[in-house]
């Protein structure tokens, strides 16, 4: 006798989105982060501009940041009059104004708040009206910076290195 028989196959390959948040280029106005800030005294703010940017292959759900402070001073740990941040986006670009470390900015769009005045310093900081969590997004934003007025002489000679980290969530 004879039996008969027949199969059937498949396959399918199966890859893993990649998630990339990147800063713009060091020391371009898409990136002033890292420039210093020196001489402040109460009542002073100080201006980075900085591109934020999602080159990744999946969208994002939500950013956060990261502020860290090593070596740490009053500058950072005093909530109230240390130093304070606010984030800001331009639906534009940034137009850059002054030398450094004393650079202006103007926005020729709209702006939005990402972050609200707060303290420098804190963990997982919600930011919002954030377009980088689309794919292939770039954000245009700027950090403000203030030395409280209230901020007294106990203040004075203090330095604090402020580290950002932003993380991207899917």
């Amino acid at each position: 006798y004879a039996t008969f028989t027949t199969t059937a196959t498949a396959s399918h390959t199966a890859s893993s989105a990649t998630l990339t948040l990147s800063l713009g280029a060091t020391g371009a106005s898409t990136n002033r982060l890292t420039v210093n800030a020196s001489n402040l005294v109460p009542g002073d703010s100080y201006y980075r501009s900085f591109d934020l940017i999602n080159s990744g292959t999946k969208a994002l759900s939500s950013i956060t940041l990261t502020t860290t402070a090593s070596p740490s001073s009053l500058l950072d740990t005093d909530a109230t009059n240390g130093l304070q941040m606010v984030i800001q986006r331009c639906s534009t670009s940034w137009t850059e104004s002054g030398t450094s470390p004393n650079f202006t900015y103007t926005c020729g769009g709209s702006t939005s708040t990402v972050l609200a005045s707060r303290a420098i310093i804190g963990s997982s900081i919600a930011l919002s009206n954030l377009g980088a969590t689309a794919i292939s997004t770039t954000d245009k934003l700027l950090l403000t910076v203030t030395f409280p007025s209230a901020a007294g002489n106990t203040f004075q000679g203090l330095s604090s290195t402020i580290s950002f980290t932003f993380t991207g969530n899917q």
